[in-house]
């Protein structure tokens, strides 16, 4: 007969954790900047160009620009990319 351990990936919270409210969204993307922020992780930059394929299907007019950053992501390009999208994704992949 055969065993199957099952283990959680989720590490257990330590110490005292101050959640953050989300940031507004806007009620749509039509005629908006949609910013996809990469940190330079492999295939990130595959899965955000993917993402932002499926969002401009979804709503034509909006603009889609990619940024390429690292990890930790320099201030002076977390700042132009709030200057300039209205809303953004950003992710890591391996």
């Amino acid at each position: 007969m055969y065993t199957l351990d099952v283990l959680d990936p989720v590490a257990p919270q330590q110490g005292d954790i101050t959640a953050l409210p989300l940031a507004p969204r806007p009620a749509s993307l039509a005629g908006k900047t949609l910013g996809l922020l990469w940190n330079g992780k492999a295939n990130g930059d595959k899965a955000l160009r993917r993402a932002g394929e499926l969002v401009q299907k979804r709503v034509p007019d909006v603009t889609v620009k990619f940024y390429s950053g690292a990890l930790p992501c320099p201030d002076r390009l977390m700042e132009q990319v709030k200057a300039e999208a209205d809303a953004v994704i950003a992710c890591t992949a391996d």
